[in-house]
């Protein structure tokens, strides 16, 4: 028993129902990267918040330092 075309065709279409396409693989492939694109330039903005934060809670920590020292105020 020989496979004919009309069993091969039938084979390409139940594939197609279970297997996605070249063409809809790329399409979410390239949704996926776009809103992996989005949240890294979150991740980086939050990074260079804390850095700024950082500086300013060490300005602030040696201002305080120094204003302690000026008024008698003993650091532990």
């Amino acid at each position: 028993m020989a496979i004919t075309q009309k069993d091969l065709d039938g084979i390409e279409n139940r594939l197609k129902d279970v297997f996605v396409t070249k063409e809809e693989f790329n399409v979410h492939k390239s949704e996926l990267i776009n809103k992996l694109d989005e949240i890294l330039k979150e991740i980086l903005a939050s990074r260079q918040e804390q850095t700024v934060f950082a500086h300013q809670v060490s300005g602030h920590e040696d201002r305080t330092t120094t204003l302690e020292e000026k008024v008698g105020i003993a650091t532990p």
